[in-house]
């Protein structure tokens, strides 16, 4: 006999058998639940509707613990707290406030300080009377050439600008006044002193004597620079300026120079002596004696200067070579009677700063004639 089928094993199954397979899906195939489900409707039975599996958690799901009665109301509390301190501290104040009243701190004006600036002049009035003096020393007959005059007076006009500002800066440094822009007039008067070098650099085909008078503002030009540098050194280390002696030893001659080149007498002070007692003294003196007498004119020497007395006229030598003036070295070696060549520190002693370089002093034999000294 063959087997029943799965159809008919279902018909011999009672109904309560049908419905526990009916109830327990996950313990049989679904194809024997729809056979079991068919079966029990045929017989009219109701069919149980299979239960939905729970969804199983999901690993990452955080599961959010009971709070607790104190974890629920530890916020509202702690507020309360802090409204009470805050009422608390509140009183505090009120109360404290009425008894110390504190003076609220008066809103006084932002004061500023005056810093002194003393502007620097432009000398151009100055400068104008001191060419027109400097023109008048010229002889007539350099005069009359009225091109090579305007040239000489373009070029005195540079120097006095930078003289004149020069001799300023150097009074307020003498009397300590100096203002906080000091600095950058000292900056301003050596490009004019440099302006001044720049017109020296070119022939400009001048007479003999307009040379010399430039030679010699060329060479207190000379030391107004040298004076002014160092005392812009001493200004800004933050030294005491009054005592840059040697700034101010150079432009106390460089001040006499411009006295010089006005036709105004020298201011300074000769030692006593005179050169006529020279006339016996051996050609080559001890060097105690601080001169020694010279057959011809000295040959010049680099980086020296020295100043050239001639009948008793002071003259610089040129700045740039330091050869005797133009016309010194024009004079025939006949024309000299006496040429005494003067160390460094007597020269000083006796011409000042200009004879820093020592001096040559020359004795023409029309002044020996005449019996004039030049006195020392």
């Amino acid at each position: 006999m063959s087997a029943p089928s799965s159809s008919d094993s279902f018909l011999l199954k009672t109904t309560e058998e049908l419905l526990y397979l009916v109830q327990h899906p996950e313990l049989y195939h679904p194809e024997l639940l729809a056979e079991a489900g068919r079966e029990l409707r045929r017989r009219g039975a109701t069919v149980p509707r299979p239960a939905q599996p729970e969804a199983a958690p999901e690993l990452n799901e955080y599961e959010q613990p009971a709070a607790s009665s104190v974890v629920r109301w530890w916020p509202a509390a702690a507020i309360g707290a802090a409204v009470l301190g805050l009422g608390w501290w509140g009183l505090r104040d009120s109360s404290g406030a009425e008894a110390t009243k504190v003076k609220p701190a008066e809103a006084k004006p932002i004061v500023l300080e005056a810093v002194k600036a003393k502007q620097l002049p432009t000398f151009e009035a100055e400068a104008a009377r001191q060419v027109a003096a400097t023109r008048r020393q010229l002889p007539a007959a350099d005069r009359a050439d009225t091109t090579a005059t305007g040239r000489f007076a373009r070029t005195a006009r540079r120097y006095w600008l930078a003289e004149n500002a020069a001799a300023y800066l150097t009074a307020q440094a003498e009397g300590d006044s100096a203002s906080a822009v000091f600095t950058g007039q000292i900056d301003l008067t050596l490009e004019r002193i440099t302006w001044f070098m720049k017109a020296r650099a070119y022939d400009q085909h001048l007479h003999p004597i307009m040379e010399e008078r430039l030679n010699e503002m060329q060479q207190g030009l000379t030391l107004r620079r040298s004076s002014l540098k160092t005392i812009k050194s001493q200004y800004e280390l933050g030294a005491e300026i009054t005592n840059a002696e040697a700034a101010f030893t150079e432009a106390a001659e460089a001040a006499d120079i411009s006295r010089v080149v006005q036709g105004l007498p020298s201011q300074r002070t000769p030692i006593a002596g005179n050169l006529a007692a020279l006339n016996g003294a051996p050609k080559a003196a001890p060097a105690k004696e601080g001169y020694t007498v010279v057959q011809t004119l000295p040959a010049p020497r680099q980086n020296q200067n020295p100043l050239y007395i001639i009948d008793g006229e002071a003259l610089p030598s040129d700045p740039s070579t330091g050869e005797a003036p133009a016309g010194i070295r024009n004079l025939p070696a006949s024309a000299f009677a006496r040429i005494v060549v003067v160390k460094r520190q007597t020269a000083v002693k006796a011409f000042g700063p200009r004879a820093h370089d020592g001096a040559v002093i020359i004795v023409t034999k029309a002044a020996a004639n005449r019996g004039a000294g030049t006195s020392l």
